[in-house]
């Protein structure tokens, strides 16, 4: 291409500080298969010589020219490549990023053949140990689907687009005077919008045709710095932008909380976070936002308590439980429990919506609390669990008989049988504050098993419903342990199962001998089922008509003679009467 022609594409290449990386960047654009472009790159007052670079990796190629300016910013560099561009479209590549070859000639050639302005490819994620991750370019969508025209005058549909100008080319005829706002971080979404409003047919390619650098420091999207309350500065703007639009206020709405989740997910600075999410809770009142996480199902549902004044969790540590495995996200208070507190006692010292108990030995996995309110938010339940890591053993799924489940996950309505058949572990469940405190005086949270068992249970006969996911949440021991010492005999554990009260809701028949025979399961030891077997057979747990079932974990043998010595004692009262 010589001076006189006019380029069918220009490409604006701001750089700043990027010595390392340009050189690919450039290298993209020189084998792209259309060959009439020209290429604007501009440095933005780097220090580290990376207009240096850029201009040895273009070197001898006339459609590139370099242009230096002092720093003023990706938008001021991004501008200033508009005002010198000369092509009938426009793209942009960021100078950490690379192009696949035919990203120019696919994205032309679907503008022309849909009588559009605009046109958007998916994109490949690359991070820094070299592997690449598709994705559609659209939110809420992981399956991208055949090359179309999306209709963006449904504001819903806008927002869950990639509003990134870089994986896009524009009709210069179509942008016209829009440039992007200088002096403010995230200056996509304006620009993205403007042109919503002014060519609301997209053309899209399913093909991932741009490679975005992931995990790069001093990217914009990954810092923790006082520059994230630019995003909020953005949603004021673009509000009057959105309502008018078919939909506008649901459309802004998922919009506000998509954005205000991706910031959320790099702040980790405990004031800035918590400024952050109370700046965003103004926002929201001022403009009659109302949080919208559904809708996209990457958008962590915890931050909508915390969208409502409130924390979204509550750690508590009983007696000598583990310390838990940091979360991602860092809305939680983990504290210690004094000994032996009631479920009311303790539930008024906490903050969180939602409470996770650890007992002895117990620990959250990454992501396990948030993964359950994530599940207590969507299903709407005061009760979620998922399933267990066992120290040796490996996973189980958090029933002792898990044939009383009819669904594989979700909202699983919960009766008697599948009350009595919860693992009395702790560290899996997420209970809401308030039926924490609904639980009765006579439970005593020691972190012993018995305790587990009177809570798990009378805290799943008081929910309609459970949120439930098989995906373990937490780490436990292989047997939940006792913290008594020396552990108690089996007529102790008898007593205690005894004076466990009555619930409202009937339980099977036998239950309080399905309780007595797993806790001695639990508490281990040898000598101890003797002793276990005469005292349950005393106080009819054995006998068939209406004795225990025990749990499937339970020994083969110690089903057989348990049901063994039930007939045998039925037997001898035929004999008596």
């Amino acid at each position: 291409m010589n001076a006189d022609t006019l380029p069918l594409v220009t490409v604006i290449v701001p750089v700043y500080n990027v010595r390392d990386l340009v050189g690919r960047a450039i290298d993209s654009l020189r084998t792209q298969d259309m060959l009439n472009f020209e290429a604007i790159v501009v440095d933005d007052g780097s220090t580290d010589g990376s207009g240096a670079a850029a201009e040895a990796a273009f070197a001898g190629d006339p459609r590139f020219r370099l242009i230096r300016q002092p720093n003023g910013g990706l938008s001021a560099a991004r501008n200033r490549g508009l005002s010198l561009a000369r092509g009938q479209a426009i793209g942009f590549l960021d100078s950490d990023d690379w192009l696949a070859p035919e990203f120019l000639t696919r994205l032309w050639q679907a503008m022309e053949a849909d009588g559009t302005d605009w046109a958007a490819s998916a994109i490949a994620l690359c991070y820094p140990d070299g592997h690449e991750v598709p994705h559609t370019a659209l939110h809420a969508c992981h399956q991208p689907g055949a090359a179309r025209i999306l209709d963006l005058q449904d504001a819903r549909v806008a927002a869950g687009v990639f509003p990134s100008a870089w994986n896009k080319l524009y009709r210069r005829s179509a942008l016209g005077d829009l440039r992007f706002p200088e002096g403010a971080w995230f200056e996509d979404h304006e620009m993205f919008w403007a042109m919503v409003r002014r060519a609301p047919r997209l053309s899209y390619l399913p093909a991932p045709l741009y490679c975005h650098r992931r995990e790069r420091p001093g990217q914009i999207t990954e810092t923790d710095s006082d520059r994230v309350f630019d995003q909020l500065g953005v949603l004021e703007r673009l509000h009057p932008v959105i309502l008018p639009m078919a939909h506008g206020a649901e459309g802004f709405d998922r919009l506000a909380s998509r954005l205000v989740h991706e910031r959320a997910l790099v702040l980790r600075e405990p004031a800035r976070r918590a400024r952050f999410m109370a700046e965003a809770r103004a926002l929201f009142a001022r403009l009659n936002v109302t949080w919208s996480p559904a809708w996209d199902p990457e958008i962590q549902r915890g931050l909508g308590p915390l969208l409502a004044g409130e924390l979204p969790l509550s750690i508590v540590r009983l007696a000598q439980a583990e310390v838990p495995v940091p979360q991602t996200q860092p809305d939680i208070e983990v504290i210690a429990a004094p000994d032996a507190p009631t479920p009311a006692d303790l539930a008024a010292r906490l903050k969180g919506r939602y409470v996770l108990l650890l007992g002895p030995g117990e620990g959250v996995l990454p992501d396990g609390a948030m993964r359950l309110v994530t599940l207590a938010e969507t299903t709407g339940t005061r009760l979620a669990m998922g399933g267990i890591e066992r120290r040796a053993r490996g996973y189980h799924d958090g029933w002792t008989d898990n044939t009383v489940v009819t669904d594989a996950g979700g909202c699983i309505t919960m009766g008697p049988e599948q009350a009595l058949r919860l693992h009395p572990v702790l560290a899996n469940r997420l209970i809401a504050r308030d039926l924490l405190a609904d639980m009765p005086d006579t439970l005593r949270l020691d972190g012993s098993v018995t305790a587990a068992q009177g809570l798990v249970l009378e805290t799943a006969l008081r929910v309609g419903t459970m949120g439930y996911t098989r995906v373990p949440v937490a780490t436990a021991p292989d047997l939940p342990g006792f913290l008594p010492e020396p552990p108690p005999s089996a007529r102790a554990l008898a007593r205690w199962v005894q004076a466990l009260p009555r619930p409202a809701t009937a339980l099977p028949a036998g239950w309080r001998g399905t309780v007595f025979l797993r806790l001695i399961r639990f508490r281990g030891g040898a000598m101890i089922w003797p002793r276990a077997l005469g005292v349950a057979l005393v106080h009819g747990w054995l006998w068939p008509a209406r004795g225990a079932r025990p749990d499937p974990e339970t020994p083969r043998w110690l089903r057989r003679l348990s049901r063994l010595l039930g007939q045998i004692r039925l037997s001898l009262v035929a004999r008596q009467d």
